[in-house]
């Protein structure tokens, strides 16, 4: 992403928000109990609920953004909740270099970038999870001169975690899941 688009997401998060709004319906259902300084990495965070919601159950979390005025936000709420345990990092996914098998679980919310999924995998550590979700190509239907690159075709989504073990995999209306152990022992609980 370039800096248009830093300023282009600091627009959008520049009004007020409703930071209370629940973690994603996915990653509750999903996210096993934390073990003893269990990580998270979550891209793309935005307003930080999901990474949040993950430091309240206990894991310690980096959530990155490219939106300084998004991260400040979310970290306002969590000091506001008087929470610690996440570390916001303002960064451009396109550059920002994804450190190697350093994540119990990786999270990502309605953001794609193809070209990062051998960095999502392998910054998972092994018996680890992703749980990613976003938009499909029924998206267009409701807004017609959205990008197609920034949509996943129906389908899509497991091909990018081959050998991994499927936890869940949807293509429900507008959205594309995936939930995946990545290969290797899972790590005592």
């Amino acid at each position: 992403m370039s800096q248009t688009d830093r300023e282009r997401w600091d627009r959008r998060y520049a009004n007020p928000f409703d930071l209370t709004k629940a973690a994603n319906a996915l990653l509750t259902r999903h996210v096993p109990p934390p073990g003893p300084g269990d990580r998270v990495l979550e891209l793309a965070c935005g307003l930080g609920r999901n990474a949040l919601w993950l430091a309240e159950q206990g894991y310690r979390v980096d959530a990155i953004d490219i939106s300084l005025v998004a991260l400040r936000q979310a970290h306002a709420e969590m000091q506001r909740r008087g929470l610690s345990g996440v570390t916001f990092i303002a960064a451009d996914l396109d550059t920002f270099p994804l450190p190697r098998c350093e994540y119990d679980l990786v999270t990502v919310f309605r953001f794609l970038n193809r070209d990062l999924f051998p960095a999502i995998r392998a910054c998972v550590r092994p018996g680890g999870l992703v749980i990613y979700e976003t938009l499909n190509v029924r998206r267009v239907k409701s807004r017609p001169t959205m990008r197609r690159e920034h949509m996943l075709q129906l389908g899509e989504l497991p091909g990018f975690f081959p050998g991994w073990t499927v936890l869940e995999t949807s293509d429900k209306g507008n959205k594309s899941a995936f939930v995946g152990r990545k290969p290797g022992p899972t790590p005592d609980r």
